[in-house]
């Protein structure tokens, strides 16, 4: 089965479109979203139905925890705040109930684990080495799976662990060894943030083992101007020309 594996939507549609278009030649079979469907961009309730009506899984993010009222936004930047309480206000009510059900981790033919930040906490940035091995160890010892895609950073990576050695492995496409634990990063649709303005995505080929990074341009103008008429921070819309 080919997977394809999307992150960190943030309520942009134009890049959302972008993917259901790109992937029409990548014989896609499944799609699977890590979370943060909603936050910083203009189109909450479109990319939320969007998803709905694909019947794609998906996690809560911690985007989507604060606009469904389960969480305030205390510690996010200002901008970010503005922000997700604007997209509390604009989701409808159908939208925001479907967020409060959304679970904090799946597992997919009981053998890969889909999270939003890490294993072990749905709020927590892998960026460092410590936080990898941890939850490397963490995702074999409570869900005894090696394979686990994560969000949150909007950043691709891919960190790999065979017995005690981890290793940051980079490039396009990356083989799925037996034996190795993997924690990967699919980036981000709707905010990249390593530096690459394009949105990303991955897919996951379980029969041939391997893993492809994909990265697409779409119309980052489109998405500026509605964040500049919705009256968010102008901050929001020359960061995706930045991709970080």
């Amino acid at each position: 089965m080919r997977i394809a594996v999307i992150s960190d939507i943030h309520s942009n549609l134009p890049a959302l479109e972008g993917f259901f278009e790109f992937i029409k030649a990548l014989n896609v079979e499944k799609i699977v979203c890590l979370g943060d469907l909603v936050g910083y961009n203009p189109w909450p309730n479109d990319c939320v139905e969007m998803v709905r009506k694909n019947d794609i899984p998906a996690i809560m993010g911690n985007h989507d925890r604060v606009a469904s009222g389960i969480e305030e936004p205390d510690h996010f930047n200002l901008a970010a705040k503005r922000a997700i309480l604007w997209t509390r206000e604009s989701l409808s009510g159908d939208n925001r109930d479907w967020l409060t059900k959304l679970p904090e981790r799946l597992l997919v033919n009981n053998r890969i684990l889909l999270v939003h930040g890490s294993p072990s906490d749905p709020n927590e940035y892998i960026f460092s080495v410590d936080s990898a091995i941890y939850n490397m160890e963490f995702m074999t010892e409570r869900f005894g799976v090696s394979i686990c895609f994560f969000g949150h950073t909007h950043a691709v990576a891919v960190y790999s662990m065979k017995s005690k050695d981890l290793f940051f492995l980079e490039g396009d496409t990356i083989d799925i060894e037996d034996g190795v634990k993997y924690l990967i990063n699919p980036g981000s649709i709707g905010q990249p943030r390593d530096s690459d303005p394009r949105a990303a995505f991955l897919i996951f080929d379980e029969g041939e083992k391997k893993v492809e990074f994909y990265r697409f341009p779409y119309d980052i103008d489109t998405v500026y101007k509605a964040i500049i008429e919705t009256g968010q921070d102008e901050f929001l819309g020359k960061r995706l020309y930045l991709g970080r």
